[in-house]
């Protein structure tokens, strides 16, 4: 009988040195599982994802196959994306919009199947942006600056598979309408679109007309009653 009380004397001892190890380890673990979630948490709340690293992709189908676009967003300028690349499905090539990645990029889109568009914010004139006028052509990727230091673009229209047609702000009252080879990079065609001169014609008629009311006022005779 005393050698069946001191077995399980034994048994109940061993179970709670078993009880106590389980109990041990299962802090240890669950200390090391909680510092590192609150190490995860504190490395996301110090280095979020910002939405400049946010890239979108866009597919585009031509009859010369399929290309990829991607962008980044830029969060405080809606208008603008940076890092624009294209990618073509049928060899891989790649060619970016703009050298610098982080260049602010402007009216970015396709003229037909030749090519896309795209405005690269370059500086300063005053308190106005200027910007380089870039075509890359589809499918060769080729790149062209078009026009280096403008005010802005407006329309641009495909004309045939070789060729298309845009308008071009130099400055604020300086514009022209070009047509530029796609397959070069070259400005076939150039016509101005200054509005400079009927803008001063309208204004030295207003001065004009001003100065002989002055006059005419001037010349009636007074009352001398």
């Amino acid at each position: 009988m005393r050698f069946v009380f001191l077995l399980r004397r034994y048994n109940q001892i061993a179970l709670a040195i078993a009880l106590t190890w389980a109990v041990l380890a299962a802090a240890v673990v669950s200390y090391y599982a909680l510092r590192d979630i609150q190490e995860f948490d504190e490395y996301r709340e110090w280095e979020p994802p910002t939405k400049e690293s946010l890239v979108s992709g866009e597919d585009i189908e031509t009859s010369d196959g399929i290309f990829t676009i991607y962008k980044s967003d830029v969060p405080d300028d809606r208008e603008a994306v940076r890092d624009v690349r294209y990618v073509s499905m049928n060899t891989g090539n790649v060619v970016r919009i703009a050298d610098d990645p982080t260049a602010l990029v402007y009216q970015e889109k396709p003229v037909g199947e030749i090519g896309r568009v795209a405005l690269i914010r370059t500086g300063m004139r005053g308190e106005r942006p200027v910007f380089d006028f870039v075509f890359v052509s589809f499918p060769e990727f080729n790149r062209f600056i078009i026009a280096r230091g403008i005010d802005a673009l407006d329309t641009t229209q495909p004309l045939d598979d070789n060729n298309f047609s845009a308008i071009v702000w130099d400055e604020l009252d300086k514009a022209r309408f070009i047509i530029v080879d796609a397959r070069t990079g070259n400005i076939e065609t150039s016509r101005s679109l200054d509005f400079s001169e009927p803008r001063k014609a309208a204004t030295d008629a207003a001065d004009s007309a001003g100065a002989a009311a002055e006059d005419a006022a001037q010349s009636v005779l007074e009352n001398s009653f």
